[in-house]
């Protein structure tokens, strides 16, 4: 998604398909209560995960009533995406063996570590290529 050209129909079909995913992952993550019985920080995140989804897809299919949707649809998915990666990172220092091992020995701040520098690295990135989004579409009258 990152490196094709927007709005072509594969960029249509390949974000249906993640956005369909995400919201069916965000909904059967909600109803995950083994850890502590109970709503937890966890359940937070997912519904922050699930509001960028569908903040971001709405952008799209609500574009005539927007301004700028194009810059928050990309804003949105992209935080959506990082919030993916995170988790993902965070569920591969609880379950791969050799990461476990190097998170007892170390501690748990290697893991918000970890969340920082991905957290970081998006905001950066959106932060750097606000500008070109802008000045690539605004031409086409899409920001």
């Amino acid at each position: 998604m990152f490196f094709n050209v927007k709005g072509t129909r594969l960029h249509r079909t390949l974000g249906t398909a993640y956005v369909l995913a995400m919201i069916a992952l965000n909904v059967t993550a909600l109803s995950i209560y083994h850890l502590t019985g109970r709503f937890n920080l966890f359940h937070l995140f997912v519904i922050l995960s699930l509001a960028m989804v569908l903040i971001g897809w709405a952008q799209v299919v609500f574009r005539r009533h927007f301004q700028r949707w194009l810059y928050r649809h990309y804003t949105y998915m992209c935080w959506s995406y990082a919030g993916l990666v995170a988790a993902t990172s965070n569920e591969a220092f609880v379950r791969a063996p050799a990461l476990k091992v190097l998170v007892q020995r170390t501690g748990n701040w290697l893991i918000l570590a970890t969340q920082v520098v991905i957290l970081g690295l998006c905001a950066f990135l959106l932060s750097r290529n606000k500008t070109r989004l802008q000045q690539k579409y605004s031409s086409a009258g899409l920001n």
